[in-house]
């Protein structure tokens, strides 16, 4: 039982050694070279943590001669970012030799982590993001060469879609662009489908970057740098989407997969962000995706659709709806006063007037919520006939509520003064002020029984 027990304390010793031991192969073949390796590591590291990063580079170019190719990720993660600062330092100096050297460096570093780290515990598709780097880096020293950026950041955009990096998801779509125009000098065929695939790629690009929002935490520097890239997108986009070329090209998607919610709700959100909605396929697409989800969103692009075909009856009932679907969504305001605006063109005043002031209830400086408010009531005449100085003081209040909307938004200031302009042309005579008792400069307060929808409002008495 002792010579048991005296065997199995020697075994359990043994074991951290023997442990220690194949932890430490990684570093080397040796003792010798083991030591050698971790000294180098360290010692470039500790320069790294002092961002010295002239020295860390010295240092990291003894560790890659002393050490292992594949004895740690970071060794090629670290080295591209002293590449990157040696490569501005020549840049600086105007040596164009050694830039030179260290970019075919940098792009070498990127190719040895993708072979030696193809997939990690964190990023089981880790080669796919060293691509997007390595395709970044790319683009920005070989400007001339679009194409090859292209490539590589398409490859790396295709295996993990919405888990790219911003710069990447940018990178691929301004390689894109570049590409096509190299394309379209040789073959205006092919430039046109580099084209079509812009377009469609738009959609899917934007939708990464949302779900990359999303999944951010909060964390406020990711998230901005999302945003970012979704704006450089948008000014990519712009320069090449015009209504009527987008239409035939998401027409023929949507009729190549005429089952593809997914694919309608995309195209659904372009014609609505490019306020491309006066064609045949905008309706049927808002529809569809309605009908399945019977989204705020959905329901206010049907309600669009409609009214830019002036049938304000049915877009009223849509936009309705995008109000009643968004309690507290981002495009609450705009559904309400879309809302107002047509029930206004309705000649339903009291409606419009109620859902200004819901927008006033959240944007207590919205100026479009006070020209609408003038707009129900400068249309309300007949309703407020009752009053003692008759209809007109309708157009004595809506004149105030331009007024004020003007005020609040310069910008508003040509189309306030053309209502202003239309109102006082309406206001009493000194007669009409007169025969009721009331002189021009008084306050009145509007008292009617009936349904005039400036009922308890007060203002300054003018003339015409």
């Amino acid at each position: 039982m002792k010579l048991f027990n005296h065997i199995t304390l020697s075994v359990m010793l043994m074991l951290p050694v023997l442990g220690l031991a194949q932890n430490d192969s990684k570093y080397g073949d040796t003792p010798e070279q083991q030591t050698l390796c971790k000294e180098a590591l360290s010692v470039y590291k500790s320069y790294k943590k002092q961002k010295n990063y002239g020295e860390a580079y010295q240092q990291w170019k003894k560790a890659c001669d002393v050490c292992p190719e594949s004895v740690q990720e970071s060794l090629y993660a670290d080295g591209a970012t002293f590449l990157k600062a040696e490569i501005k330092v020549a840049k600086k100096a105007g040596d164009d030799a050694r830039q030179a050297v260290l970019i075919d460096s940098l792009m070498w570093a990127y190719d040895k982590r993708m072979e030696l780290f193809p997939s990690t515990k964190k990023k089981p598709n880790n080669r796919c993001h060293t691509l997007g780097r390595k395709a970044s880096d790319q683009y920005k020293f070989f400007k001339s060469e679009p194409e090859v950026a292209y490539a590589m950041f398409k490859e790396s955009l295709d295996c993990i879609e919405a888990k790219s990096s911003a710069s990447t998801l940018s990178g691929y779509y301004a390689t894109s662009f570049y590409t096509m125009k190299v394309i379209n000098k040789e073959d205006k065929v092919k430039g046109a489908e580099m084209k079509t695939q812009m377009l469609t790629d738009y959609l899917r690009l934007m939708e990464y970057a949302n779900t990359a929002i999303a999944a951010a935490n909060g964390k406020e520097k990711t998230i901005n740098s999302y945003v970012s890239a979704k704006e450089n997108i948008e000014k990519i986009f712009t320069t090449i989407a015009k209504c009527d070329e987008m239409v035939p090209v998401l027409q023929a998607s949507v009729d190549a997969s005429p089952e593809d919610l997914n694919l309608k709700r995309k195209v659904l959100s372009l014609l609505v962000n490019r306020e491309c909605t006066e064609n045949d396929l905008f309706l049927p697409v808002a529809t569809a995706v309605y009908e399945v989800e019977p989204s705020a969103e959905a329901a206010y692009a049907i309600g669009m659709g409609y009214a830019k075909q002036s049938n304000f009856s049915e877009s009223f009932k849509y936009i309705e709806e995008a109000v009643m679907n968004c309690d507290t969504c981002p495009e609450q305001v705009t559904y309400l006063l879309k809302a107002g605006q047509i029930a206004s063109a309705l000649k339903r005043p009291s409606t419009a007037k109620r859902y200004a002031r819901q927008v006033l209830a959240i944007d207590n400086a919205s100026a479009e919520a006070y020209m609408l408010i003038g707009d129900a009531i400068a249309g309300s005449s007949k309703a407020c006939s009752g009053n003692k100085i008759g209809g007109r003081i309708v157009y004595l209040v809506a004149h105030d509520y331009y007024a004020k909307a003007k005020r609040m938004n310069p910008e508003l200031a040509k189309t306030a003064d053309t209502k202003m302009s239309n109102m006082q042309k309406q206001f009493p005579t000194v007669d009409d002020v007169f025969a009721v008792g009331v002189n021009a400069g008084d306050t009145y307060t509007v008292d009617d029984s009936g349904s005039c929808p400036c009922n308890g409002e007060s203002t300054v008495v003018r003339v015409r």
